[in-house]
């Protein structure tokens, strides 16, 4: 196969006799030290890497040109004498430097140790520096995809790149200009890059065809699964399951791709982003022999990280603890893991029954979705087991009429109970970027503040958050604690009378949370407005002596 004139690297051009050698250079390096990798020649590279067995003992230099016995080589920093004439006697060859920019000697040195094959979390290694450097991803990812030799080359880099930036999901979009790539980082979409149009259809058949999805069928919505191996900084080789869904949209298909890395990120409950207070009370449940905790939040909340880490807590080897979960996102050790399979039999209801039979200590049920699962859990929770499961619910006082429409008799449900949390996940302010912040009368009044005390932050932006100002994510928190009060309420008040009841006591709500975080510095009024629902920040708010109280007792354990 013959390459087109169009794509002829500047030595080809040369040899055709098309340019000469400084029309060639120029074609090569701009006047900023800028390197045009596109009219980079693979022949020269290799000609000249040739010649060193251990290409560790390079200074960084880029083969540029070879031409009439001369080696023009790009490099960011200034060769001595000596190093210059090493090179020529072990290429045998006239050697001259062109100054070139240090950012594109890195984007060439990460294009020749790539594996567009593979995939792979590890962090970029600035070559000049040795230290871990901040990649800008949308030129990365087009810099590697241009190395792809398939489509399938080119979903795993696409899949290291997220990755590589903590994204947890990948969406693939048809647009009229092509396919639209964007990573959700912290919860936020971000576009990264857009494929030609003519890739779009070929890079979503490759990826049915990876997750066992029927690539004939593209007029209605498909799920599948793709296991795949991937090595991160410190581990050659670790498990990784996605889950790709597949949406017809009017440019064609849409796929979404969830990534869900078997090992678990979350290894002790006190980084999770609870208060001091509410962790204390937290960890006091995991410490009952029977009971029920409910964790409630919207998809994405960080209720299943906060469950695994939980179950982490528990698990020891006097510990017996199964779990029926749908998928299994994490495989932990010392834990008994199984999934839903609702084709087979398997729902959350027949797996419970089966896991009660199993001389089970701990259950963990991945969510109450039915009047079966909920009777059968709460059973569970007072004959001897503690269950830890989830809800969908706005708040944790939601949760109580929720289970109670559900079905399950409220003299049970009242005595199983130990406890709701419900959760949502906002961005930290970003470290690197951080500054002092004073807020205006807007923010104090949505926080409900009378006056700003605390330390009060915001990012600035910077390269290693993508200029958003926020880098990670913690949880924040409402917990509900089941007392002899609550108890009763649930068996026969109202929930008027709980909100009645909660804002005579120190009630850990969404809002206080909300407080301690934002005049702590760890994140702001604006993330938080995003991520909680705006009844939470008025409703049940409590007495001004309680809240006064409550905040200059807190600490965040961090």
């Amino acid at each position: 196969m013959q390459t087109s004139p169009a794509n002829l690297s500047a030595w080809q051009k040369l040899k055709n006799q098309e340019i000469n050698c400084t029309q060639a250079l120029q074609l090569l390096v701009d006047e900023q030290g800028t390197v045009n990798q596109k009219f980079l020649d693979r022949e020269v590279s290799s000609r000249f890497l040739r010649h060193f067995h251990d290409k560790s003992c390079l200074p960084p230099a880029i083969p540029l040109l070879l031409w009439q016995g001369c080696y023009y080589l790009g490099s960011p920093v200034t060769l001595s004498k000596e190093a210059i004439a090493e090179l020529s006697d072990r290429t045998n060859s006239q050697v001259k430097i062109v100054p070139i920019s240090d950012k594109s000697y890195r984007a060439w040195f990460h294009t020749q140790n790539i594996n567009v094959n593979s995939i792979s979390s590890a962090p970029l290694v600035n070559p000049l520096t040795g230290e871990y450097e901040q990649e800008d991803i949308s030129e990365t990812t087009e810099l590697y995809l241009s190395k792809a030799a398939d489509q399938i080359g080119r979903i795993k880099t696409l899949i290291s790149g997220a990755l590589r930036n903590r994204a947890s999901d990948i969406h693939l979009e048809p647009m009229t200009d092509g396919l639209r790539v964007r990573y959700r980082i912290d919860g936020v979409l971000r576009d990264i890059t857009i494929l030609p149009g003519e890739l779009s259809r070929r890079v979503i058949i490759a990826l049915k065809v990876m997750s066992s999805i029927d690539i004939s069928e593209s007029r209605r919505p498909q799920d599948g699964r793709i296991g795949e191996k991937y090595t991160s900084q410190h581990e050659a080789e670790l498990g990784m399951d996605m889950r790709v869904s597949t949406l017809p949209c009017v440019n064609g298909e849409k796929a979404v791709i969830r990534l869900l890395p078997r090992k678990n990120p979350f290894s002790n409950i006190n980084n999770l982003g609870f208060s001091k207070e509410t962790l204390a009370i937290y960890k006091s449940w995991l410490q009952q022999p029977q009971g029920m905790v409910i964790l409630t939040g919207p998809t994405g909340s960080g209720k299943t990280s906060t469950l695994y880490t939980s179950l982490q807590v528990v698990a020891n080897e006097h510990v017996n603890v199964v779990t029926v979960e749908d998928p299994v996102e994490y495989v932990l050790p010392r834990i008994t893991q199984t999934q839903v399979n609702e084709a087979s039999g398997m729902t959350f209801a027949a797996g419970l029954r089966a896991i009660m039979r199993q001389d089970p200590d701990v259950i963990m049920l991945g969510e109450i979705r039915d009047a079966e699962t909920a009777e059968t859990a709460v059973r569970a929770a007072l004959t001897g087991h503690l269950v830890l499961t989830t809800l969908h619910t706005n708040d944790a006082v939601g949760a109580i009429p929720r289970l109670k429409d559900i079905g399950p008799d409220p003299a049970l449900l009242s005595d199983a109970l130990l406890g709701i949390v419900a959760q949502r996940l906002v961005r930290r302010v970003c470290p690197h970027c951080a500054e002092p912040y004073t807020p205006t009368a807007a923010d104090l009044k949505v926080l409900g503040l009378q006056q700003r005390f605390g330390t009060w932050r915001r990012g600035a932006g910077c390269s290693a958050c993508f200029n958003s100002g926020y880098l990670g994510r913690e949880v924040i928190v409402e917990l509900l604690d089941v007392d002899e009060s609550v108890q009763e309420i649930i068996y026969e008040g109202s929930i008027t009378q709980l909100n009645q009841y909660l804002r005579k006591i120190n009630f850990a709500s969404f809002r206080v949370a909300a407080i301690e975080k934002v005049t702590s510095g760890l994140t702001t009024v604006e993330e938080i407005m995003r991520v909680l629902p705006r009844s939470s920040l008025y409703n049940r708010i409590p007495t001004n002596e309680n809240l006064k109280s409550r905040l200059q007792s807190a600490v965040t354990v961090n």
